[in-house]
């Protein structure tokens, strides 16, 4: 009988919640777990972390808590609007986010913030969550990331403005905002507030959201880089602890997905494969550029096949500069002619794995008339991409 008039009255709650966002007034949202959806998401934590998620007091308030995972309102679906929180840090917490038009915890947009060693916000970035796991190495500097710089030991204020398909990140009430998406990569969606914490994660407190109602027009026009390669087609996946993507494999018996690339021309595989989300090994060397120095297969990591055609005019060499995450071997005409490496810290201390086109470069020697591309693209963490772009 308790059960039933708790679910009851869980549901008017969520009612009167959409139904005031409906007359564009705040609306406060209740820190109550009953009126959440927690979960512990894709998401690594050291082992010495100890999993928290629950309702909680810090600093003075209440709270929900979360060392690691993604938590959302229950019932709440907002698509344009201003939503403001207060978030705090955990003492030993580099991560939290605060996420927008959540449809899942797989599918998601997320601002969040990375605190700094010397106890300050180092920095600002914008991802969207594909299948459970975010793509922060695929969308990055300048665009989608930015420095930034706050107290990590007390409350402070985010706001996040939605309209269409661009955000706007406010720190502390600030008159001009620290990062601007003008092109959220979950398109024109509507969904419910989260909260994502990782690694020993935070608080967040004093949510509230105002819905926007006006229209909003969402042109869509291609603006790929010069000499992009667009249309691709992506095999199944593998385990690359139990196939090897330094083999070319039998074409003919693989399942083709045809796909193309968004703007500015990465094709984002984590859009259509779930990210593996494993660490690589710590002590991984990586392979220096065009050396063919096997990299060691690390089981749970996994690998697809992208597969393309160029074709030319003449017999001729040209240049193809490509951006990947986070492994890749190239192959042309059935033949490898590349492996590289751009792992996270595979390249130097600290070194992050992001997605750079212009961060590799391979010499394609082409024949008359068609050419078959395929890369094996093998993916650790972090966002799993590629795009090549051919010159002239």
């Amino acid at each position: 009988m308790l059960n039933a008039a708790r679910q009851a009255s869980r549901t008017l709650l969520v009612t009167a919640l959409i139904a005031t966002a409906c007359w564009g007034q705040a609306v406060s949202v209740p820190m109550n777990l009953d009126q959440w959806v927690i979960g512990e998401k894709n998401e690594r934590l050291s082992p010495d972390k100890k999993v928290e998620n629950n309702a909680a007091e810090y600093l003075g308030r209440q709270a929900l808590h979360l060392t690691k995972g993604f938590g959302y309102v229950r019932g709440l679906a907002l698509q344009n609007g201003t939503i403001d929180a207060d978030l705090a840090f955990d003492p030993e917490g580099p991560f939290i986010g605060l996420a927008f038009r959540v449809q899942s915890e797989d599918e998601y947009e997320l601002f969040f913030l990375r605190r700094g060693l010397s106890g300050r916000l180092e920095a600002l970035q914008y991802t969207p969550g594909f299948l459970g796991a975010n793509a922060w190495q695929i969308y990055n500097v300048p665009t989608y990331a930015g420095p930034g710089e706050y107290p990590y030991d007390q409350w402070f204020h985010v706001r996040v403005v939605v309209a269409g398909v661009e955000a706007k990140l406010f720190l502390n009430n600030a008159a001009e905002p620290s990062l601007v998406i003008p092109d959220l990569k979950q398109g024109y969606s509507t969904g419910s507030i989260g909260f994502w914490g990782q690694q020993g994660g935070g608080y967040i407190s004093n949510i509230t959201y105002t819905s926007d109602k006006a229209t909003y027009h969402v042109p869509h026009k291609d603006d790929y880089l010069p000499g992009t390669l667009t249309d691709w087609e992506l095999s199944e996946m593998f385990d690359a602890g139990e196939e090897d993507p330094g083999r070319y494999p039998d074409i003919r018996s693989l399942k083709w997905e045809k796909v193309k690339a968004e703007n500015p021309g990465m094709v984002v595989i984590q859009r259509y494969r779930r990210d593996p989300n494993v660490l690589p090994p710590d002590d991984q060397p990586g392979a220096q550029p065009g050396s063919h120095k096997p990299i060691d297969r690390v089981p749970g990591s996994k690998f697809v096949f992208a597969r393309t055609t160029i074709h030319s005019d003449a017999r001729t060499v040209r240049k193809m500069n490509l951006g990947y995450s986070d492994e890749v071997v190239v192959y042309l005409n059935g033949q490898a002619i590349y492996q590289g490496n751009n792992t996270y810290g595979s390249r130097e201390p600290g070194f992050q794995g992001l997605l750079n086109p212009n961060g590799d470069a391979v010499f394609l020697p082409l024949k008359k008339g068609d050419n078959e591309l395929v890369l094996a693209v093998t993916e650790f963490f972090g966002g799993w991409g590629f795009m090549c772009r051919v010159g002239e």
